[in-house]
């Protein structure tokens, strides 16, 4: 099962190294990473971004987020929690020209039917400030926990499916 599988009405998955240097100055933005781990920031170059997304590569599966046309619009994070886990952090992000848009909504959409028929549990944490993340995820269906900086948002479909049985 392959993250390159991904695909919604207006979204689908392929190789970050697909993406050009536009792109990838887009995701950068302070902006647009503003919520995000310290690692994504004040990433200026295009080789500074190429080089953290390679590393990054290292430890979790990082895909580019295409537009039907082709354009570049965001990256998808997933990585486990431990090598055994059944846990997937998720990690998302989209330029800011594409915010507003439904996209995160049809990105999340598409991951919970990819997991579907599996125990995978998704897990994703969110700043209190970013509460639009936190709107899409608990539209989705995902559960929050904890509070403070950071609510650590999960799902899975073993949980959605007797959530819709009950």
């Amino acid at each position: 099962m392959t993250l390159f599988e991904v695909r919604s009405e207006r979204l689908y998955c392929d190789d970050w190294r697909l993406l050009s240097p536009d792109d990838l100055s887009t995701f950068f933005m302070p902006e647009v990473v503003k919520f995000l781990p310290g690692g994504f920031h004040d990433l200026l170059s295009f080789s500074a971004q190429r080089g953290f997304l390679t590393e990054l590569s290292r430890e979790a599966e990082v895909v580019a987020l295409f537009d039907l046309s082709g354009a570049g619009v965001g990256l998808l994070v997933l990585s486990y929690a431990e090598p055994s886990s059944k846990e997937r952090h998720l990690g998302y992000l989209f330029a800011q020209d594409y915010w507003g848009q439904g996209r995160a909504t049809e990105l999340i959409s598409a991951l919970q039917q990819h997991f579907g028929d599996t125990d995978t549990v998704l897990c994703g944490g969110v700043m209190a400030d970013n509460t639009a993340s936190a709107r899409v995820l608990q539209r989705a269906g995902f559960h929050g926990e904890g509070g403070g900086n950071e609510v650590v948002y999960r799902w899975s479909a073993t949980s959605d499916i007797s959530a819709t049985q009950a």
